[in-house]
């Protein structure tokens, strides 16, 4: 998904949540477009709070954001290894797992589309063309050509915008073409509320995102969105940040969460199993069999 937040948005969940819920099942993917775009050009290799110098109360409270969940150590923190998934009354699902060597852009991605597929995706995020990403993905160890391979790399970069931001959202608030505007009547003594919007970047640059920062503690307690894609007057879709993990890394700790709670709805969106190794396995770059592990 990806960031923004209206002012008067409703707490209410209505049938806009079925379809995205139908989305998550059926097609495997969340879609939310934009601010998770401009990860897949290039990651700081400088800390961030050495160079953003706020400028408005939404600037403030979004570098108070990135700094709660470890922008410096994120800097300094070479792969990261995550599964996405969801979770509803009948059980937990892992949809797609995910490796990144955050440093060379090359991206490891497995996922099934039924009991006997297994895809394995051997990519790089840095320079997507047309929707695509650039590498090779493999079905049951066989190399994918043709139309089949396009339909397969496109699949993989918009499992990579949606997947990451889901899980990387309180860290972007800065990416290129990121707006950010404080929204007074939604804040609170609890939360202060700034909203997203974005320029002309990535998949869906209309979508809106309303990011509630914790005063206490500066973690991203919830967030809310409308979708490009939703009708104008459907009610923003909210989505509580909880159980976070605390990751060690170079330059300190990063804090992400691990479960993103849906208001209104027995359902949950899972960014687990959550990871900074300072290596990969071996072959994680280069083997066309599954080794990600069955989380």
């Amino acid at each position: 998904m990806r960031s923004v937040l209206p002012s008067d948005t409703s707490l209410v969940m209505t049938c806009v949540r079925s379809s995205l819920l139908a989305t998550l099942l059926v097609g495997g993917l969340l879609w939310a477009g934009c601010a998770s775009d401009s990860a897949s050009n290039s990651e700081p290799t400088v800390s961030p709070t050495d160079t953003i110098a706020p400028e408005t109360r939404a600037d403030s409270v979004a570098s108070r954001l990135l700094q709660a969940h470890g922008i410096d150590a994120w800097a300094s923190s070479p792969y990261l290894r995550f599964n996405f998934g969801i979770e509803t009354p009948s059980g937990a699902q892992t949809i797609a797992r995910h490796l990144w060597n955050r440093n060379t852009g090359a991206y490891r991605m497995e996922w099934s589309a039924g009991p006997d597929s297994s895809y394995v995706a051997l990519v790089n995020v840095r320079d997507p063309q047309e929707g695509r990403l650039g590498g090779t993905v493999y079905l049951n160890g066989s190399e994918l050509t043709g139309a089949a391979a396009e339909t397969a790399r496109e699949e993989a970069y918009g499992r990579f915008v949606n997947d990451t931001y889901w899980l990387l959202a309180p860290l972007k608030a800065f990416d290129p073409g990121v707006n950010r505007t404080y929204v007074p009547d939604s804040s609170t003594a609890e939360h202060d509320v700034i909203q997203l919007t974005f320029d002309d970047v990535g998949r869906t640059p209309g979508d809106r995102y309303w990011l509630y920062v914790s005063t206490e503690t500066g973690r991203l307690d919830r967030w809310a969105y409308h979708l490009q894609g939703m009708p104008e007057d459907a009610p923003p879709q909210f989505y509580d940040w909880t159980q976070y993990r605390e990751l060690s890394a170079a330059d300190g700790t990063v804090r992400l969460a691990s479960r993103k709670e849906a208001i209104g709805a027995e359902q949950a969106l899972l960014t687990n199993q959550l990871a900074l190794p300072e290596s990969p396995p071996e072959g994680a770059f280069s083997n066309p069999e599954p080794m990600l592990g069955g989380e």
